[in-house]
C-alpha cells in the first residue's frame, strides 16, 4: 500500500514557549502564550509559580505607547532566530 500526500495546510491557533533569558547579569524565565484570538501573554516565572514583573518589564511595557516594541514580540522573535539556527 502506498500514501501519497497530494497537499496540506497546517494552521497553530496557540503556542506556548518557556524562555530562559538573561538580561543586565540577572536570569530570568518566563511562559510566553500567544493565541490567535487574544494575542500574546507573558508571565515571569519562579520555578512553576507565576510572579510579579520586574519594574524594568513594566517600563518597557509603558515604552509601547511610544512605538517600541512589546516585550513578548521581541521575546518571540529572538526565540525564532534561536530555533531557526538550530535547525540549520
Amino acid at each position: 500500500m502506498t500514501l501519497e500526500v497530494k497537499g496540506i495546510t497546517k494552521e497553530e491557533t496557540a503556542w506556548d514557549k518557556r524562555i530562559t533569558f538573561e538580561r543586565e547579569g540577572v536570569e530570568y524565565s518566563v511562559l510566553l502564550h500567544w493565541d490567535s484570538y487574544d494575542g500574546y501573554d507573558l508571565n515571569f516565572l519562579d520555578g512553576n509559580k507565576f510572579i510579579p514583573q520586574p519594574e524594568w518589564a513594566n517600563e518597557w511595557q509603558d515604552s509601547q505607547q511610544h512605538g517600541a516594541e512589546s516585550l513578548e514580540y521581541t521575546l518571540d522573535c529572538l526565540t525564532e532566530d534561536v530555533l531557526q539556527e538550530s535547525y540549520l
